[in-house]
């Protein structure tokens, strides 16, 4: 396969891939804007570097991965001044954004885990690969995520069966 087809490839899979990515985007930022933005600039960057992907792995962890990536590299830039307002701006808004805000307001990385194993459906190993920590201190997140999620007030936390 020529070049131009795999860089082809690769942007017709990011289109799919796009409301994912932003999802994930949201779980590392918290802010809607923010994971846009972080979004578009990762998927120029993979577009750039498509040439790294020898498809050892799925694409789709590799771009997840590089959205971490750049969140980490976009973190050591910020200030934490910066961190403040946009943690304030998070906890203003109505009753409708209440789950988001729970969601969201898991200790950090624990929205992540939450998000790449119980909604996106990457196995434990995957997921521990795309935010670069041991699957132990994944599955130590998920339990804690989730434990954080049922505790919430009647009517926030889903019941289950």
């Amino acid at each position: 396969m020529n070049p131009s087809a795999v860089s082809t490839d690769i942007r017709r899979d990011l289109v799919a891939l796009l409301p994912r990515l932003r999802r994930f985007a949201q779980t590392l930022t918290g802010d809607a804007s923010a994971a846009d933005a972080l979004a578009q600039e990762v998927c120029a960057r993979v577009i750039l570097k498509s040439h790294h992907w020898k498809g050892e792995c799925r694409l789709e962890s590799w771009v997840f991965n590089q959205i971490r990536v750049g969140w980490s590299e976009d973190s050591r830039k910020r200030s934490r001044q910066d961190q403040h307002t946009r943690h304030d701006a998070r906890e203003t808004g109505g009753d409708a954004n209440r789950v988001c805000k729970a969601f969201l307001g898991l200790p950090e990385g624990f929205a992540s885990a939450l998000l790449l194993v119980d909604v996106e459906g990457f196995d434990y190993l995957e997921a521990a690969s795309i935010l670069g920590i041991p699957p132990e201190v994944l599955s130590f997140r998920l339990c804690a995520a989730r434990l954080a999620l049922a505790s919430q007030p009647p009517g926030l936390a889903e019941k289950r069966a």
